[in-house]
């Protein structure tokens, strides 16, 4: 007679062994399957502008259809060039919120002849991959949705679900990417966390150590034009108090205004966890920057030590567009000027215009807000998702320092943030100051071994962040 308890032992230990096997990933194979497909996503040109993103969206559709993993695409009628894709693996416990993997597909523009190789080719030269879009941010789409693959592979089953979402325009501001889908469809999102850029891992951003930085707030971008309207007149009579004169003496005051230091909590975090790993006068004067005196001694020289550090930690000004006459000889009736300013998120723009107009002292000149943000949101990282991402860094690169940080520049993020989600960014690299310097640059890049590296952070991430307590 056939033992039935033996047997069903022997089937359960059977499928204990084979789900080990499963989820014991061959990573070579894994590399050769994600280089390939990474070198066709960046031989896909959506360049905004135009912003047409559709040929990269049908292609992860497809990616996502022979992978059975459940999608849906959607259209802006605005703009059918716009498009995004949300996917996603149902986890067992509805009551929870998911993790959403967030990316953008549009990269900006490539100059051809300033590049080395093709940017839209995916080469691989010495191990690395070039193109468009390599590192910001065509790169960690693919760390996120190759990690759901293998997973759906697996046959994973979360307790949490996770979504991927894949938009478009995030390169001009996002009114038809993200935005648009915050505003149509934020019940098919709705998450407890949002895994985006915004940060990285760097050799040389702070000397002498590896940081892997987790963007947990970003400042806020406030865009404001200067308008000076007036009597025109001929070259040789000029007179006091026309425009040109009236907005150069202004921009004079706005661009030598030194605006004052003020460190927020995720700077003075970063600070103490850079300090305690440098160790040493420097090291106690970062640990104890916020103390009245160290502040007082010490906070211009830290702004000074780089244009970077300086960014964060004061509210700065940036003159970017000057707008003013039409022939050499003619005092010309109107003048204007563009100023691209970044907030810290406690910073509201309303004081800060207020502040800025004191600066000026004219009334002749009027100040006309052209974007005006609405987040001042810092997430949490004392979160499930950032312990967990903090913990894969760490265990992978045991001497690097992993820090919250603050963006300087603008992710999609932000969108999510204004509704009070908590937003982290990072790609999962390892790179120097050089590499970071071609995103938005010549010859954009990732090694093989970084993205690699990426993917395997993300995988396990992914599924940490979304099983079981």
């Amino acid at each position: 007679m056939i033992n039935t308890c033996k047997i069903l032992s022997y089937c359960f230990k059977s499928l204990i062994f084979l789900s080990v096997i499963i989820a014991n990933q061959d990573w070579d194979e894994v590399q050769i399957e994600s280089v390939q497909l990474l070198q066709k996503y960046i031989q896909i040109d959506s360049s905004n502008p135009p912003g047409d993103v559709t040929e990269a969206i049908n292609w992860l559709a497809d990616l996502c259809e022979k992978n059975k993993i459940s999608y849906q695409t959607f259209t802006v009628d605005e703009d059918p060039r716009r498009m995004h894709l949300l996917a996603e693996i149902k986890g067992k416990n509805s009551s929870l919120k998911p993790l959403l993997l967030l990316n953008h597909v549009d990269v900006v523009p490539a100059d051809v002849d300033a590049w080395s190789v093709d940017p839209f080719s995916g080469v691989i030269k010495d191990g690395i991959i070039y193109g468009r879009g390599a590192l910001d941010m065509k790169s960690l789409g693919m760390m996120q949705l190759i990690s759901l693959i293998l997973l759906k592979r697996e046959g994973w089953i979360p307790e949490r679900t996770v979504k991927f979402l894949a938009v478009a325009d995030e390169e001009i501001l996002g009114e038809y990417g993200v935005q648009w889908m915050i505003k149509n469809h934020w019940d098919l999102l709705d998450p407890e966390w949002v895994w985006d850029e915004g940060g990285i891992g760097s050799t040389d951003s702070f000397p002498g150590m590896d940081v892997f930085a987790i963007a947990v707030a970003q400042k806020k971008s406030f865009w404001v034009e200067l308008e000076v309207n007036g009597i025109s007149g001929h070259g040789s009579r000029p007179f006091d108090g026309y425009p040109n004169q009236v907005l150069a003496t202004s921009l004079s005051k706005i661009v030598n205004w030194e605006t004052p230091i003020e460190i927020n909590p995720v700077i003075e975090e970063m600070l103490f966890r850079i300090g305690s790993n440098k160790g040493g006068i420097e090291g106690f004067v970062m640990k104890n920057i916020n103390n009245p005196i160290i502040h007082y001694l010490f906070s211009n020289s830290l702004s000074e030590k780089s244009t970077t550090v300086n960014a964060m930690i004061r509210n700065t000004v940036s003159l970017t567009k000057v707008n003013s006459g039409y022939k050499t000889n003619i005092i010309p009736e109107y003048a204007s000027a563009a100023l691209d300013i970044r907030l810290l998120p406690d910073t509201s723009p309303e004081s800060f215009l207020l502040d800025l107009k004191e600066v000026v002292n004219d009334d002749r000149l009027e100040f006309i807000p052209k974007r005006v943000p609405l987040n001042n949101f810092i997430s949490n990282w004392d979160s499930k998702f950032f312990k967990v991402v903090s913990n894969e860094l760490s265990e992978k690169k045991p001497n690097a320092v992993v820090i919250p940080f603050m963006t300087i520049g603008g992710t999609d993020s932000q969108f999510f943030q204004a509704k009070g989600v908590d937003c982290y960014g990072i790609i999962p690299v390892l790179v120097n100051e050089s590499d970071i310097q071609t995103m938005h640059g010549i010859d954009e890049r990732i090694s093989i071994q970084n993205y690699m590296f990426g993917i395997k952070v993300a995988y396990n991430s992914i599924k940490k962040t979304c099983e079981e307590n």
